[in-house]
């Protein structure tokens, strides 16, 4: 009759600490098997092995008094007593241990949930574990069999919890030990173990438990484990902040060479500090490039300087793209904004694509050049306006449109060489002589064209106009260089005024 059976039958034990009633199975592992009992109103859970099992007998007196020995820890499982007792005949060594509510395996993973609940219920699993396995290794135990099925969750204590140290690795220098471990010996399971433990005959080290801490919590965020494969990504540039601390941790956590892994918890605890201290951007890098272009362009400026020549202007241009990248810069517009600089493409004569979007027909390029302080460098755009778009239906005729004569801006949709109203291709479909095309945005281009006078200022990141709270200073500005035509020096002097004060501290502490 198996164990559980008799258990269930007998309905009490009898212990050298008093008598305890059998309430449940809870499992099995490959060592013993574990019952849930009560003594008056408190669940305990006792953990039986025959004593005849020999090298198992060794391993299970060492799970309880080499554990023992090491300060008690709220995400360490509790043991309480050892005992040996007689059942029907048969000998059995056990541990009486604290009963628990439910292991994370019953839990089950968090995929489901929304990003917020995920990010939060994973954080608190990562500190749990990690919190335990610093305090096992500190006391130099490996744990060597962290999985699911080994971590508890305490209600009361709003905890997880570490347990089952039936296979630790127990230095020889800190316990006297009965169980001896051959390094080659294999241990734990395939699933959430180390590739070293499985594989390599060297002894067993801190990152092991290291790898199998990071495979918990992938499993736990994406149901998966994962085995010499790169790793779905568990969080974007949008995903919570702990959420996107735990995919980097998670990542180290799971390399397979285990040198290159973090070595310790405190070594992930650095990690998290180092994630913690905000970079300081380098802006000077692009206040440089953007100074250099100008030069190289027009060498001759001093102050503000008016380019209406289409070779010098297009000279700027290509230099500007060379020298610096788009996302070094930000842009507003007579309406404000807060805009990254993504795109400047010639298409003909004084007719430019403004970041990928808007068909702008350039009158003057502006540029401003402060050979003392860089960061006050910006160029503007100053347009004329542009003609309404020509559209075409969907038989390739004409459209006649009855814009009004107040319209300061006209919409299209680009395909191929076609302009064709917006509303054509808002169902995700356009049809087109009869058939229908799916609208993909490689091929169907949203665009935009002026059709009054307006004006673009572009300037490098970190500086006033990109950094102010207050829009309206950069808005006047524009408004006063479109009524003017130019760069007027009472405007100018107005914009470096209201602005002066705003530039961004990593700029103007080297000044």
């Amino acid at each position: 009759m198996s164990l559980s059976k008799i258990l269930k039958s007998k309905k009490s034990i009898q212990t050298d600490i008093g008598e305890f009633e059998y309430v449940r199975s809870l499992g099995e592992g490959g060592n013993s098997f574990v019952f849930q009992f009560k003594k008056g109103t408190t669940s305990f859970a006792i953990k039986f092995l025959k004593t005849s099992e020999g090298s198992k007998l060794n391993r299970f007196k060492d799970e309880f008094f080499c554990a023992v020995q090491i300060p008690s820890h709220k995400n360490i499982a509790r043991t309480y007593h050892f005992d040996k007792i007689d059942i029907e005949d048969e000998k059995y060594f056990i541990i009486l241990m604290k009963c628990y509510d439910g292991t994370l395996s019953s839990e089950g993973v968090v995929r489901a949930n929304d990003e917020g609940v995920r990010s939060e219920k994973a954080w608190k699993l990562f500190t749990c574990l990690a919190n335990a396995l610093a305090h096992l290794h500190s006391h130099e135990i490996i744990h060597r069999d962290l999985k699911p099925q080994n971590i508890f969750f305490d209600n009361n204590a709003e905890e997880y919890v570490i347990g089952d140290l039936g296979i630790a690795h127990f230095s020889d220098e800190k316990f006297e030990r009965d169980s001896k471990t051959n390094p080659s010996e294999r241990m734990a399971n395939f699933g959430f173990s180390a590739p070293e433990q499985i594989n390599s005959k060297e002894s067993v080290k801190a990152s092991c438990d290291i790898y199998s801490l990071g495979q918990v919590i992938y499993w736990y965020l994406t149901g998966n484990t994962i085995r010499g494969l790169e790793m779905s990504p568990v969080a974007n540039a949008n995903s919570p902040d702990k959420l996107k601390k735990l995919s980097q941790i998670v990542k180290k956590c799971l390399i397979n060479d285990p040198v290159k892994r973090f070595q310790s918890v405190s070594e992930i605890s650095e990690f998290l500090k180092q994630l913690e201290v905000p970079l300081r951007p380098d802006y000077w890098k692009a206040l440089h490039a953007l100074d250099d272009s100008i030069r190289r362009s027009v060498p001759k400026i001093h102050g503000a300087l008016e380019v209406s020549d289409a070779k010098i202007i297009n000279r700027f241009f290509n230099n500007f793209q060379e020298d610096c990248k788009f996302d070094d810069f930000w842009y507003m517009s007579l309406e404000g904004g807060d805009n990254e600089l993504t795109g400047l493409e010639h298409l003909s004569g004084s007719n430019y694509l403004f970041c990928n979007m808007t068909e702008i027909n350039l009158s003057k390029l502006l540029i401003h050049r402060d050979s003392d302080y860089p960061y006050k460098n910006f160029f503007i755009l100053l347009l004329e306006s542009s003609a309404p778009f020509e559209l075409v239906d969907n038989e390739d005729q004409p459209v006649v449109r009855g814009l009004s004569a107040e319209s300061e801006s006209d919409y299209a949709t680009l395909w191929g060489d076609k302009y064709i109203d917006c509303n054509e291709t808002s169902s995700g479909y356009y049809e087109y002589k009869g058939d229908v095309i799916k609208v993909r945005r490689d091929s169907f281009k949203d665009r935009i064209r002026h059709l009054k006078r307006y004006a673009y200022i572009v300037v490098p990141k970190g500086t006033a106009t990109a950094c102010m709270m207050d829009r309206t200073p950069t808005e006047r500005f524009l408004e006063r260089v479109v009524s003017a035509g130019t760069i007027e020096a009472s405007s100018l002097a107005i914009y470096k005024k209201e602005t002066q004060s705003h530039h961004s501290r990593d700029i103007t502490m080297y000044n």
